[in-house]
């Protein structure tokens, strides 16, 4: 007998299942009153304990020095004197544990400096800095730092290569809010996606309150242990000045102290030359007072001006066009700006405005989807959030190509020879945005927004002419291509159905910039009054140019 003829069954199995699946929400935690656990809540666990420094080695960070293939700094924090402080280093081993280092592949190294950082949850933070020198390019090592009894775990890292090889690094906007919620999903995200990566770059404003002991170990437990094996290039952004720089800002992050050479821009000001790409770090906090500025333009010109890299990056806080509603930084835009796009930097990474932007100055527009100049990119990826307003970029001379509102965001961007692949994506990994940097030997260059449907179709390519007589010539031109990409040309008659090719004229290789230019005469088939469009067919674009009209 089936249970719909058997309704007394049907309601007792029915109170059995909702016994039953009572008891489970209860044993899951899904009791829909607290008094199933008690009469309070659990109280809120002390910052004063979550951050509380020990012997053993927390807050590991790599910094880059002047000589990234031959030598590395690493700092922690640990309760150890400066007498013991001290790492361990070797050459990557195969295995380690009962496994022991062969007799004389294991250098001890002690610390150069140990800094005691006073805070405000009723003990001090003390950082000690060691520095590796000797070593070789382009080697996988293994460290690790404490006071000779209490050790932090073996690390690895691996060194520059001594000229440009291809490597990826990841750039952050602004985490500074819910550092301990919102900020460590984006953070291993782009570990997930570039665990290779060989540097991060943090814009400015990794934490909300310059001082806090607790957001500052919040910043570092969102990163992990990724931040003990990857380089770290920071700027400080407003967030990490509060009457002066964070007391904790050099002892974290004992940058080479070779920028301008003022006692207040040291180690906030500096650059690195890492694998072919000139990385300079700027100071934007410093806006309002004309002599810093000054030295840092004359200094950024000086490194711009004599660079023996391929590629320049260079990251501040304050951006030179801003994102957000209502900011505007035009003593940045008016003394770097020009030094950007007169040296062919390549990429600007920013923060400050907790919106995305990303563009270049409009005279550079090539195509619908092309530039030759400077990129410039503000991010966030942090949880606070403005409305985005590109009224900046556009009132002064800027295109701005993508923007974000409402959105956390991680860059990754992978260096190569002749191309910088640069990609935006969200928290949970998807794209949102995306350009090739292309250069040649002689220096030129083309930025191509990473192709869509939308911008490999249609009307994308020019002529030097839309008047032409009779068997007269036409230069048809185009961007976007892959270097050395074969491209069909052909003329089509505007009269023709959608399904027709047109007249073939010829072939054409794009250069290596992706760029393609063609003269041709048009055939004897384009009769007078006749309208026509160039057709350029290849295998990621299809696209035409302008109306032609044959006169004549």
């Amino acid at each position: 007998m089936s249970d719909t003829k058997r309704p007394w069954l049907m309601g007792s199995r029915r109170a059995r299942l909702t016994a039953a699946g009572a008891a489970a929400l209860l044993v899951g935690g899904f009791a829909m009153t607290p008094m199933a656990f008690g009469d309070a809540a659990p109280g809120k666990y002390p910052a004063a304990e979550i951050h509380r420094p020990s012997p053993v080695p927390d807050r590991i960070m790599l910094t880059p020095t002047t000589t990234p293939a031959t030598s590395q700094r690493v700092t922690w924090r640990a309760e150890a004197s400066a007498a013991w402080a001290q790492a361990e280093i070797l050459e990557a081993p195969a295995a380690l544990g009962e496994v022991a280092p062969a007799a004389g592949a294991v250098t001890s190294v002690r610390a150069l400096s140990t800094t005691p950082v006073n805070t405000s949850l009723g003990y001090a933070s003390t950082y000690h800095t060691v520095e590796f020198t000797g070593l070789k390019p382009n080697t996988r090592y293994t460290y690790r730092v404490g006071d000779g009894t209490n050790w932090s775990a073996w690390t690895d890292f691996t060194t520059a290569a001594a000229d440009l090889q291809p490597f990826s690094f990841i750039y952050y906007g602004d985490a500074q809010n819910y550092i301990d919620s919102a900020v460590p999903r984006v953070f291993r995200q782009a570990f997930a996606d570039r665990p290779e990566a060989r540097l991060i770059v943090n814009a400015g404003d990794l934490i909300d309150s310059a001082n806090s002991e607790e957001q500052w170990g919040q910043w570092y437990q969102a990163g992990g242990f990724i931040d003990s094996q990857i380089n770290n290039i920071s700027v400080p952004g407003n967030h990490e000045y509060s009457g002066g720089l964070s007391t904790f800002w050099r002892p974290q992050f004992p940058y080479p102290d070779n920028g301008p050479g003022n006692p207040e821009l040291k180690q906030t000001v500096y650059t690195v030359d890492y694998q072919g790409v000139r990385f300079i770090g700027l100071d934007t906090n410093v806006q309002g007072n004309a002599t810093l500025m000054a030295a840092q333009t004359a200094w950024l010109e000086g490194l711009l001006k004599n660079n023996p890299n391929r590629w320049t990056v260079v990251t501040f806080h304050h951006p030179v066009y801003s994102t957000a509603a209502g900011r505007n930084n035009p003593v940045v835009r008016a003394q770097w700006g020009p030094l950007f796009e007169k040296y062919g930097v390549d990429l600007v990474l920013q923060g400050h405005d907790h919106t995305y932007g990303r563009g270049s100055v409009s005279s550079s527009r090539r195509s619908l989807t092309v530039h030759d100049s400077t990129v410039y990119a503000v991010s966030v990826s942090g949880g606070k959030m403005y409305e985005v307003d590109g009224s900046v970029w556009t009132g002064n001379g800027a295109d701005i190509m993508s923007k974000a509102q409402d959105k956390q965001l991680y860059q990754l961007i992978d260096v190569s020879g002749d191309a910088i692949r640069y990609e935006a994506r969200y928290a949970n990994g998807q794209l949102h945005d995306g350009v090739t940097i292309r250069k040649n030997a002689a220096g030129e260059r083309t930025v191509n927004e990473l192709r869509t449907p939308e911008n490999t179709t249609g009307e994308q390519a020019t002529v030097d002419r839309t008047v032409v007589e009779t068997r007269g010539r036409v230069t048809v031109s185009a961007y976007g291509y892959d270097p050395g990409e074969k491209v069909t040309v052909r003329l089509r008659d505007t009269t023709d159905g959608a399904g027709e090719d047109g007249v073939l004229v010829g072939y054409r290789k794009a250069d290596e910039l992706g760029r393609l230019e063609y003269t041709f005469a048009l055939p004897p088939s384009a009769k007078k009054n006749s309208t026509h469009v160039v057709r350029l067919e290849s295998r990621t674009q299809q696209i035409t140019s302008p109306v032609i009209t044959v006169t004549k």
